[in-house]
């Protein structure tokens, strides 16, 4: 064996690899010219009553197939946002500027809210950013990772003075995220329309604060106020809880008030809920 020949293997693989890679990706059915009949003899044989080229269009198609329907089953909010024909223009579109670049097919959607963004033209275009958004972090909620709760024995050993340079970890399967419409109750509804059949209207602009959680393996999610998302937002910056406090306070001066009246009640629940993972003093 010389040294020079898996070098030339290597070379032939990747000749091969790039060469299914490019026709697998097309979003049309592959011509049937004689150029690409005779790229597809030098890498796949016939078989039966299929040509190379037949085959290999069996491929992209399932290529296809797989990939959109992995991502209607984590976009049904989007999905059901555009309906068919948009959303099958959309995903396709998106597949060619993101190809699959990962071994699980949980990460083919990573990039869908970005794509959304940059598609101004999009029908409903801010409302679709918005469930793009919510339907990303329900993905990365289920894959979290789960850190035991705060117990109350460790809290109540807590000193009072302590308080103000306390710094919160804060459970890693919660999201905030604030949004211009109301996304998270219309994806429901556009689930349970798949079953009904019922047409759901196009929601008006509403702004929401939303806290995003996992529970037993299901997501949910709650509205907050404005002070209390911008002072859990601060925390998951690992900003001490007095100048957390100060900080939702500046951002919004119209709850200051309310935000140091609430923050010892908004603390108190959020712990006995499990959303605390622990207190660094």
């Amino acid at each position: 064996m010389t040294r020079s020949e898996p070098a030339s293997e290597a070379s032939e693989l990747d000749q091969i690899q790039t060469f299914f890679a490019a026709q697998l990706r097309k979003r049309g059915a592959l011509p049937k010219d004689s150029a690409l009949a005779a790229q597809a003899r030098a890498f796949v044989s016939a078989s039966g009553r299929l040509s190379p080229v037949e085959r290999l269009e069996i491929y992209r198609e399932q290529f296809w197939l797989r990939h959109t329907a992995s991502l209607v089953e984590d976009f049904p909010g989007l999905s059901g946002i555009l309906g068919q024909e948009a959303w099958q223009a959309l995903i396709e579109g998106y597949l060619e500027a993101h190809p699959p670049a990962s071994y699980t097919l949980r990460d083919l959607g990573l990039h869908v809210p970005q794509y959304v963004e940059a598609q101004p033209t999009l029908a409903h275009h801010a409302l679709c950013l918005d469930m793009a958004r919510l339907e990303l972090a329900y993905l990365e909620l289920f894959d979290a990772a789960d850190a035991a709760p705060l117990n109350a024995t460790a809290l109540a050993a807590i000193p009072e003075d302590a308080w103000e340079r306390a710094r919160i970890e804060l459970q890693p399967a919660l999201r905030l995220l604030h949004v211009g419409y109301p996304v998270a109750s219309l994806r429901r509804q556009l689930f349970l329309a798949q079953t009904s059949g019922e047409s759901v209207p196009i929601p008006a602009p509403e702004p929401l604060h939303l806290l995003l959680f996992r529970r037993d393996l299901s997501m949910y999610h709650e509205e907050l106020t404005a002070g209390a998302f911008a002072l859990l937002e601060a925390l998951t910056r690992r900003v001490p809880l007095a100048a957390a406090c100060a900080q939702a306070q500046a951002e919004i001066p119209e709850e200051a008030a309310s935000i140091a009246q609430n923050v010892g009640a908004w603390f108190q629940s959020w712990a006995a809920r499990g959303f605390i993972a622990s207190v660094e003093v």
